[in-house]
């Protein structure tokens, strides 16, 4: 597949994605048997605040794939004993898959597509200065001040906001920054940018 083509399927890609967003429909992730759910904001704070690895592109454990397909999983039940003997099945059935060279790539990849998927809608801005001062701490943290601009754009309680899809949330965050802040500008996607980055290399590398 040539660059050209490489870029108009990953554009096809990102537009029916933001359209599954707000209709009823939605991609289906499974992973060992488990239906993986659009990403929660909350579900994504946690992952940070662990510093998940496949967050930061590290090898994941057992127990982190694990984590990740019990925070992200359809259903969950409330009775702590329940939630006890299911994340134990899980456990189990991850350490097959990882066992299998094939089911455990098919695994892997999943899990990386449904994260891909979860942060496409990530609000980069363009000209981001990500400098801060020396012996400086913020006085809130990113994490409040997102769910903030959406619960104080839409009337919504915290609490509401962090059930949000992060998709959504990203969605949400990208409008309300163009519609209320003048000369605001969005950079976009990272995939498509790296497409256009890899097409400028070839440009001049003469291929």
């Amino acid at each position: 597949m040539d660059i050209a083509a490489e870029y108009e399927r990953e554009r096809e890609e990102l537009e029916l994605n933001r359209s599954l967003d707000w209709s009823t429909f939605s991609r289906d992730y499974i992973a060992v048997g488990e239906k993986l759910e659009p990403m929660k904001l909350q579900t994504w704070f946690d992952l940070l605040a662990l510093k998940s690895p496949l967050l930061y592109g590290t090898t994941p454990t057992i127990e982190v794939i694990t984590d990740y397909i019990w925070r992200n999983k359809e259903k969950k039940p409330s009775h702590s004993w329940l939630v006890f003997w299911m994340i134990y099945w899980l456990r189990r059935r991850v350490i097959k898959a990882i066992k299998s060279e094939e089911e455990g790539f098919a695994l892997l990849k999943v899990i990386h597509q449904h994260i891909k998927n979860s942060l496409d809608e990530f609000p980069t801005e363009a000209g981001q200065k990500t400098s801060r001062k020396v012996n400086s701490m913020s006085s809130v943290s990113g994490e409040a001040s997102m769910v903030d601009e959406i619960a104080h754009r839409y009337s919504m309680h915290p609490e509401d906001v962090l059930k949000m899809p992060l998709r959504r949330a990203f969605a949400l965050q990208r409008t309300i920054r163009t519609s209320t802040i003048p000369g605001y500008k969005l950079l976009e996607p990272d995939s498509i940018r790296a497409i256009k980055s890899e097409y400028l290399n070839s440009l001049n590398n003469g291929t």
